[in-house]
């Protein structure tokens, strides 16, 4: 096989393991994503705090446990290609920050980025998917809310392009982007590092650990700290893609919130946040790799074909 073909054949596997576990935290997370955003909300509507525990009350009476998966189709929408496309540029940014370390350092051997490297690779990684998905972010988060009644995906879309028009679907692009890049610069920074130390740890005591172990307890160390830091961020775009005229840039959604609700109204849904992330981050990264050393393992085995 020429190196042009795998070369493909290996994007083709990474973007592949990306929407599988993309896919996968979606359906089984969305729970945490919709209560998140309706706590975030609370305020607004003039209920108060609105703990999760009578959020969730409300919308299982009002509308059923099914309710608590409103939102899961432009959530897969968005999140599964962005999953796969975010694993995809994390891949071709890898491969083209080792060289660059390669050849600055002038160590051909070199097979592990630098702590700086992974935190740009990360952050530019993760902020150009979720650009590219902006459109499919702000339609979940109104879909998830009950300040919207959407009844289906197209009048949804429709009423964002009545509302703003082609700006519409681009509403908290900003703090999206201010969320996301240090969070996956710090989430892969610490990833690497928790999983590192997890080895060297585990060979220091002779004592053996399987790499889902491994990928596991780094994806959800990582994703907890990442998540605590940037949550302010994430506040501040639900606000501007719920209710947009309010909430008209990032400077002045601080001013607001701060005012109105002093330091702590950043941290509304922080306790679904961290959770969602910390299993998200755990399930993703370990479906991911699993994906890859399944296919790295099937692609080295020897041929067992029977010859005619």
């Amino acid at each position: 096989m020429s190196s042009e073909a795998k070369a493909k054949g290996g994007s083709i596997v990474h973007l592949g393991a990306g929407a599988l576990s993309g896919v996968t935290s979606c359906v089984l997370l969305q729970p945490f994503d919709l209560l998140k955003t309706r706590v975030q909300q609370s305020h607004m509507q003039g209920t108060g705090r609105g703990s999760v525990i009578q959020v969730l009350q409300t919308v299982v009476q009002s509308e059923g446990v099914r309710g608590l998966w409103r939102g899961t189709i432009p959530t897969l929408l968005r999140n599964a290609p962005g999953t796969s496309l975010y694993f995809y540029f994390l891949n071709h940014t890898k491969t083209l920050s080792l060289s660059a370390e390669r050849r600055i350092l002038g160590d051909a051997q070199r097979t592990k980025l630098s702590a700086a490297s992974n935190m740009l690779v990360g952050a530019s990684s993760r902020a150009l998917a979720g650009f590219l998905l902006m459109p499919g972010t702000v339609l979940k988060v109104q879909y998830e809310s009950s300040l919207y009644r959407y009844k289906g995906m197209m009048p949804a879309v429709m009423e964002i392009w009545r509302s703003g028009g082609f700006r519409g679907f681009f509403v908290g692009a900003v703090p999206t982007a201010i969320r996301d890049a240090p969070y996956a610069g710090l989430y892969m920074l610490l990833y690497e590092s928790v999983k590192s130390y997890e080895r060297a740890f585990a060979e220091g005591r002779g004592i053996s650990l399987r790499e889902t172990t491994v990928t596991m307890v780094a994806g959800v160390s990582a994703g907890l700290t990442a998540s605590y830091l940037t949550q302010p961020f994430d506040l501040v775009k639900t606000r501007m893609q719920l209710r947009p005229r309010e909430y008209t840039s990032v400077a002045q959604s601080f001013v607001k919130i701060f005012r109105e609700e002093t330091m702590l109204g950043f941290f509304r849904g922080i306790s679904l946040r961290v959770l969602r992330k910390g299993i998200q981050a755990s399930l993703v990264f370990t479906l991911y790799e699993w994906v890859l050393r399944t296919n790295a393992a099937k692609n080295s085995a020897p041929s067992t074909a029977l010859k005619a």
